[in-house]
């Protein structure tokens, strides 16, 4: 009975190393076939335009401020937290002391008493013969290994999105520019048409029409106003200070804020490696896996090592003091499947981590081609739209010439003039969405 018994427990161990070997065999192939699947060279990238770039103090001062602001701090409450679950993963392989003293008198009839010291202290090591507890340090490891990168995309996106705040800001404010300079073409417009009508020279139409056309360029202007309020207050929330604080700040005009980040272009594989969010879940998938591997590595027998230290002392001058080492090997052989369930559940995770690492990979190669796109795009429309504009300013200036020579109406002369108000406004549209371009752009590659 005892031969078979050790051949029932070879086999059943035999088996189990077996399985173990396998735990993340899917994984990891889902994982390589993922990085072969990259192309060898980006496609849009290789199309990106010249951008002229210029130093912008506000906004360099803005992302500082927001290194310190609420998003980041929670992901670095998370960091600290994986950090603090890896130093007690990795306390599971390390041996563990104890001391415990104890003390007790004990009266006997008589009027006889006695008194009992005992110190005992215990020394355990474990020992991971199959590596359980390593696979499980292991997972906390890359867990910790993925706060990291958590907090670096959480970072980078902050910062994106306080860029976009600030664009948004700058546009609103060459919105309100804009609509007032043209209000004052208006107004002047209508002074004119005034002052030819007293000498004649105009009907009220005329009049009538320039009015007209001031009232629609001054009822743009609150809405240009409460865009750049919105943007502030945005700015302020995003990085943890109160409302009105950036007023100052921000109230001096400046450009809309370009970005080239061509320079920060890199190969697939390197971006692969780099990029924080994909990073962090080729953490997840590792720490998935290795947990599928300390799973299945329960199953097999633990062996540990105590030493015992007992020193005791009976209060008449005799000390006794004994010491003990164990070995202890332990093997569950029936749960009602507790632990196949457990090292089920955890090999579930980890094809569910490679799935979701591949459609990680898939997703982030589409928005950085189509990031790269977009700022191509926006660099064609921006330049377009300035184009516009030197036309319409050259059409507005020619209809107030004809206008005052008498060889066209004052109605030429205002039509001119809204299409250059409203190519002025679209050039600003296009500059703002060519600079939010850039910048998510960057955060598709990873700054």
């Amino acid at each position: 009975m005892s031969a078979s018994r050790d051949r029932a427990t070879f086999c059943l161990l035999a088996t189990s190393l077996i399985l173990v070997g396998c735990a993340t065999g899917p994984s990891a192939q889902i994982a390589g076939e993922t990085r072969k699947a990259l192309p060898s060279v980006w496609q849009e990238t290789a199309r990106l335009p010249d951008v002229a770039t210029s130093q912008d103090a506000v906004l360099t001062e803005l992302l500082y401020r927001v290194q310190i602001g609420p998003d980041l701090a929670i992901a670095q409450s998370r960091l600290k937290e994986a950090e603090a679950r890896l130093v007690v993963a990795r306390a599971g392989l390390l041996p563990s002391l104890g001391v415990r003293g104890s003390q007790a008198r004990t009266e006997i009839d008589g009027g006889n008493s006695s008194l009992e010291k005992i110190g005992i202290a215990t020394l355990t090591v474990p020992l991971d013969l199959f590596g359980a507890n390593l696979a499980r340090a292991g997972a906390s490891r890359a867990r910790a290994q993925a706060a990291r990168f958590d907090t670096q995309r959480v970072a980078s996106a902050t910062r994106t999105s306080l860029a976009q705040l600030y664009i948004a800001y700058r546009a609103a404010q060459a919105q309100v520019a804009v609509t007032r300079a043209n209000l004052a073409s208006a107004e002047d417009s209508l002074s004119l048409a005034k002052a030819r009508q007293v000498a004649g020279l105009e009907t009220g139409l005329g009049v009538a029409q320039a009015t007209s056309n001031r009232d629609a360029i001054a009822a743009r202007l609150p809405s240009f106003q409460q865009a750049q309020t919105a943007a502030r207050l945005g700015l302020e929330a995003l990085i943890g200070d109160r409302p009105g604080s950036l007023a100052g700040l921000l109230e001096p005009h400046a450009p809309i804020p370009q970005l080239d980040s061509r320079q920060a272009i890199v190969a697939p594989q390197v971006w692969l490696d780099s990029r924080p969010d994909l990073a962090a879940a080729q953490q997840r998938l590792r720490a998935a896996g290795l947990d599928a591997r300390a799973a299945l590595r329960d199953r097999l027998p633990t062996l540990s090592l105590s030493g015992l230290g007992l020193e005791t002392d009976s209060g008449q001058g005799v000390s006794l003091a004994s010491n003990n080492v164990t070995g202890a090997i332990a093997l569950t052989l029936f749960d009602f499947g507790r632990l196949r369930g457990l090292a089920k559940a955890a090999g579930a995770q980890a094809e569910t981590e490679a799935l979701v690492y591949q459609k990680s990979v898939l997703q982030a190669l589409a928005e950085l081609e189509t990031e790269a796109s977009a700022v191509r795009l926006g660099d064609l429309s921006a330049k377009a739209q300035a184009a516009n504009v030197a036309s319409a300013a050259d059409q507005a200036r020619l209809a107030r010439v004809r206008y005052t020579s008498g060889l066209s109406g004052f109605l030429d002369v205002l039509t001119a003039e809204r299409a250059l108000y409203e190519a002025q406004s679209a050039e600003v549209v296009a500059k703002a969405e060519a600079a939010n371009a850039q910048f998510a752009f960057a955060l598709a590659l990873g700054l």
